[in-house]
C-alpha cells in the first residue's frame, strides 16, 4: 500500500513541477528577463565599485591614524 502511495506522490510532484515550468515559460518574456539580468549585473557591479572605494578610503584613514604617517601609495 505504501509503495503505491509513494509512486502516486512522486507522479504528482513531477506533474506539479512540469506545470510550474509550463506556466513560467508561457508567462515570461525572454527579452524582459535578459533586461532585468543586465540591470541586476549593473547594480551589483556599481555596489561593488562603491564598496571597494569606501574600503580603500577607510584603510587609508586607519593607516594614518594608527601609524601617524601617510599611507603608502602604488607608484605607476
Amino acid at each position: 500500500m505504501n509503495d503505491r502511495r509513494d509512486a502516486i506522490a512522486d507522479d504528482l510532484r513531477s506533474l506539479a513541477t512540469d506545470l510550474k515550468s509550463l506556466v513560467d515559460s508561457a508567462t515570461s518574456d525572454p527579452k524582459e528577463r535578459r533586461r532585468k539580468e543586465r540591470q541586476w549585473r549593473a547594480l551589483y557591479g556599481g555596489l561593488s565599485l562603491v564598496t571597494a572605494l569606501v574600503a580603500r578610503r577607510a584603510a587609508n584613514k586607519a593607516w594614518a591614524v594608527l601609524t601617524g604617517e601617510r599611507p603608502p601609495v602604488k607608484r605607476a
